[in-house]
């Protein structure tokens, strides 16, 4: 396949100050054989109306309830036609030469692969970006250690660094609907499971749009939204099941745990104890410091559940 064709998969809603930039950095890219799915999900701005107005025979517009971006994503790839899928939120914007980069390396190494690349956080313009330099901004010949390593805080993925061959996704099945939190990294969690190596492009660049009021990440915490974080960690553990009696898998899933309980222990105390339970299911021995620098220096001292129960009671 000497030109395969790319779908750049977009779930929509309430982005109308963004959009007109994000699907033009689609448009814009050097890799020419693409199509572009754009999915609203209930925008009550004039989103869809901007989306319409890029239709074409290569920019493809639909509308649905709103569901939440999982449903889009999914209801965009069951109508793309696309060799490889790039997902692309609404407010994101890919390089000019992002997927180009990234095609090199699948025809170098396969279509079995997946292809990652860097990421850079902005707020105004992208002459402002900060990109980010993490110790995960490399190959993996295994990908379960780069989950090992992303789940012990050496880095993180933004949705749209990944390119990934569409066989890995039908292999991967959908995203998950209901979760309303870290959908991201539990549905690449089972993508990276059917890939047989992580190739790194440095070349291939995101720009993330931070500051947005109508992302997922800027909304306040709920019950239902911490829930969903927890369920999303114990899908982990299930997503990687064949290498659960690998003593790094287990520790990497309980850092998950720890990271947990320290962040929500004061407002949501149940989650955390259900997570201390998952923790210690795990059997990998006792809780480790996590957290910030002084509460990890008095974690060493007295131990981690011990700092927790003094937290709890400063803060009361």
């Amino acid at each position: 396949m000497t030109n395969p064709l790319i779908s750049i998969l977009i779930p929509l809603c309430n982005a109308e100050h963004f959009l007109k930039e994000t699907v033009l950095s689609a448009l814009n890219q050097t890799w020419k054989n693409i199509e572009i799915i754009i999915v609203d999900d209930g925008s009550t701005d004039t989103s869809y109306a901007i989306a319409k107005g890029f239709e074409s025979e290569k920019v493809k517009v639909y509308q649905q309830t709103n569901k939440g971006a999982c449903a889009a994503r999914n209801l965009a790839f069951k109508k793309s036609t696309g060799d490889y899928i790039q997902y692309l939120d609404a407010d994101d914007l890919l390089a000019p030469d992002k997927i180009k980069q990234q095609m090199k390396l699948f025809e170098k190494y396969g279509n079995n692969i997946i292809c990652s690349g860097q990421w850079g956080r902005f707020y105004q313009t992208i002459n402002d970006v900060k990109w980010e330099e993490q110790a995960i901004n490399k190959d993996y010949p295994s990908p379960i250690n780069w989950l090992i390593d992303c789940w012990n805080g050496r880095g993180m993925a933004q949705t749209s660094v990944w390119l990934t061959p569409r066989h890995l996704i039908d292999l991967a099945e959908p995203w998950n609907e209901s979760l309303s939190i870290n959908q991201d990294g539990e549905y690449f969690s089972r993508v990276l499971m059917q890939a047989s190596e992580i190739k790194y492009c440095d070349e291939a660049k995101i720009y993330y749009r931070s500051g947005n009021v109508n992302s997922i990440s800027q909304r306040k915490k709920s019950d239902k939204k911490v829930e969903s974080l927890l369920y999303s960690y114990e899908l982990y553990q299930q997503n990687c099941s064949t290498y659960i009696n690998d003593i790094n898998v287990k520790k990497a899933l309980g850092n998950n745990y720890l990271n947990f309980i320290y962040q929500h222990h004061l407002e949501f105390p149940q989650l955390a104890k259900k997570a201390e339970s998952l923790f210690f299911q795990l059997d990998i021995g006792k809780m480790w410091p996590v957290g910030g620098h002084r509460f990890k220096k008095l974690a060493s001292i007295i131990g981690f559940k011990n700092a927790i129960r003094i937290n709890s009671l400063i803060n009361v």
